[in-house]
């Protein structure tokens, strides 16, 4: 998932060798279909235009908190860039991660979100229709990297043969790509041992001590871990794992078409957040926390900038695109899609990507003056 880092904070719990579990994520589908097949007509529209003149659109963040690794979703607003798309903004963190921010978008109680696009792919390969659409690429990079330690043996997937992976959490989107990529290198999954080791240091200490050969977490995660002074190689993606995309905006089929310039604006002044972030990371940083002092650092902010900062960096790292006709903002690829369903064994059932996405809203995006932005953000107030 983009915006929550899934974490099993029980300690290890394993599944054996090339054991999964699904029924979770089954469970998520039913609850997202049972949502979308009751809310037709109900909920409110959201970007009609007010008296202002301002549409509001509500973006529903999948975690309880606002982290600063997603400062850019919403930055915009503290940098006037919304204001010029006349975008009023409202953000509704929500727990309960991808599904319970499918259901509100399903129900038409927000708009737009940015989940990983697994849940979709999947429904659609059980038959299910959510009418749901992404609009924009957030993230060109898949968030997920495997990666032993320096001087460890291991070069590659490939040398995985009986080894014991520790992920993030089992059953879920780390052991996916972990199968995946073993998959790719020759590696039958059965030979290898699964193991829930978390996301923070605890998962670091089990690589560290060789309770596991290879450790899979997310971007962000790696980043904090290595702030924190642990080392890591990482392992080149093999197969469909290097074609891989992160996550995208995704809203309802007809929100876009009764808000396409709402949807445009949003997408835009995203785009120009990203570039803020990019060129000054620390300002963005303090937005955050001046946005959302809820979720700002109650003790030594010097320290807790010291942490974030590597944090957002990285994930500028995955999400940034830079405009060029080689990488135009926000455009997906029909290949990324193949390889997502290919990634999640659905290729059988999926024939056409075609209705996850459209590239119609990122094409209105036009060019953005980079450079006006980037003097922004290295003039910005440092206090």
């Amino acid at each position: 998932m983009f915006h929550q880092t899934e974490h099993d904070s029980r300690g290890p719990i394993r599944n054996g060798r090339g054991g999964s579990r699904m029924i979770r994520k089954r469970l998520f589908l039913a609850g997202v279909l049972a949502v979308s097949l009751s809310a037709t007509g109900c909920g409110d529209d959201g970007a009609d235009g007010g008296a202002d003149g301002f549409s509001k659109v509500r973006y529903v963040y999948c975690a309880e908190t606002l982290a600063a690794s997603g400062a850019t979703f919403w930055i915009g607003e503290k940098l006037g860039y919304f204001a010029e798309e006349k975008i009023s903004l409202e953000m509704l963190p929500v727990s309960g991660g991808t599904g319970a921010c499918l259901q509100l978008l399903a129900a038409g109680q927000a708009d737009i979100s940015a989940p990983s696009p697994d849940v979709l792919v999947q429904a659609a390969a059980d038959g299910r229709n959510l009418d749901l659409r992404y609009f924009y690429e957030v993230a060109p990079k898949f968030l997920f990297d495997a990666t032993v330690l320096p001087d460890s043996p291991v070069r590659s997937f490939a040398d995985l043969k009986d080894a014991t992976i520790g992920l993030a959490s089992l059953g879920g989107s780390f052991e996916l790509f972990a199968k995946a990529g073993l998959r790719a290198a020759g590696v039958d999954p059965a030979s290898v041992d699964f193991v829930a080791v978390g996301t923070e240091a605890a998962a670091a200490e089990s690589l560290k001590k060789g309770d596991i050969d290879a450790l899979v977490i997310n971007d962000v995660r790696y980043a904090a871990l290595e702030a924190a002074g642990y080392q890591f190689r990482y392992l080149d993606k093999p197969g469909v794992t290097a074609n891989l995309f992160g996550a995208g905006l995704l809203a309802r089929n007809a929100w876009l078409t009764e808000n396409p310039e709402a949807a445009a604006g949003y997408a835009r002044a995203y785009t120009k957040s990203v570039l803020f972030a990019k060129a000054n990371p620390e300002a963005a940083i303090r937005i955050h926390w001046e946005q959302y002092p809820q979720f700002a650092p109650t003790g030594d902010r010097a320290k807790a900038m010291q942490a974030a900062l590597p944090v957002l960096k990285r994930r500028i790292d995955v999400i940034e695109d830079d405009g060029s006709a080689e990488k135009p903002y926000g455009q997906f690829t029909t290949e990324s899609w193949q390889a997502y369903v290919q990634f999640l064994g659905v290729q059988d059932k999926v024939k056409d990507v075609s209705a996850f996405y459209t590239n119609d809203v990122a094409a209105k995006i036009g060019s953005i003056d980079a450079a006006a932005v980037r003097d922004k953000a290295t003039s910005w107030p440092t206090s």
